[in-house]
């Protein structure tokens, strides 16, 4: 038991993230009872040397960050204008800012679930409201970031006990990285990682029309086997109707679909492109994560 916490912990502690007791026991791989864990906990808790009050100041310190980029009002109106287009079923922050986590230089990731036969129209809408509000986050930065990652630089923030921004281009950007046709809400098998697994039950949604989180949820129940404490979703047969297509709507889709597979095939390196999903992530955690 004591091996398992310490990997728990040893996995938060790779983004620089001090877990409170309630995400140990949600992420524990092993189904147990809270008081039981809790003394473990307890017991551990100073000596396992992921631990430090200092990582936990910085913790506080990065929770106020969170709260402060998404308190921003360009981020807000962009929940409230992208909320207003039916093709849009969820909008929900992922990364570090879904554990309020993140750092000056941090961005938004944001994972997006469209309607129906609607996931190239939803990328498009998505993109061009970030674009007009300013806050989108171009490929270019996607490299900044990570040549700032692979030198360490994650690691070197979290000890020094200086917050401030150095890369204004890619702080406070909304990351669009990961998009799903709510016909196919289901990781596929080979991306059932841990690290997958974390990211699915850490995502919180900022916008969630017709029960599409807990649709979500209820498509990847695979996360609840990796971690049994967690909760699936109950919801009822109703909230699982789909809405209906219009033609002009398919012309629309086929459209925007056609000249932005042209765009990504241009520079396609690890992107995984289907029609029911999209995944851009330039940074492989599930690669670097060793436990």
């Amino acid at each position: 038991m004591d091996k398992k916490l310490a990997s728990v912990i040893k996995y938060f502690a790779f983004f620089g993230y001090f877990p409170s007791f309630d995400d140990v026991y949600t992420f524990f791989p092993i189904k147990i009872s809270k008081k039981r864990l809790k003394t473990i906990y307890e017991a551990k808790k100073y000596t396992v040397g992921e631990y430090s009050i200092k990582q936990s100041q910085m913790s506080k310190l990065k929770s106020q960050i969170s709260k402060k980029k998404l308190s921003n009002w360009r981020f807000r109106a962009y929940v409230k204008l992208i909320n207003l287009f039916p093709q849009i079923k969820l909008v929900g922050l992922s990364g570090s800012i879904s554990m309020m986590n993140a750092g000056p230089e941090d961005d938004i990731d944001l994972f997006i679930i469209t309607a129906r036969k609607k996931l190239f129209t939803g990328r498009f809408i998505a993109l061009v409201l970030a674009q007009l509000l300013g806050l989108r986050r171009k490929r270019e930065q996607d490299v900044i970031a990570s040549d700032r990652r692979e030198r360490g630089n994650l690691k070197k923030e979290i000890a020094s006990s200086s917050l401030t921004p150095r890369n204004d281009k890619v702080a406070d950007k909304v990351c669009l990285n990961l998009f799903f046709d709510e016909k196919n809400l289901k990781v596929p098998r080979f991306k059932q990682t841990l690290f997958v697994g974390h990211e699915v039950l850490q995502m919180k949604p900022v916008i969630n029309k017709n029960y599409t989180y807990e649709r979500f949820l209820e498509a990847n129940k695979w996360v609840f086997g990796l971690f049994p404490n967690s909760v699936p979703p109950v919801i009822s047969s109703g909230a699982r109707n789909l809405a209906k297509r219009n033609k002009l709507g398919d012309w629309l889709e086929n459209l925007l679909k056609n000249l932005q597979l042209k765009l990504i095939n241009q520079h396609k390196t690890t992107e995984i492109v289907t029609n029911t999903q999209l995944w851009f992530h330039p940074i492989d955690f599930e690669k670097k994560i060793k436990l």
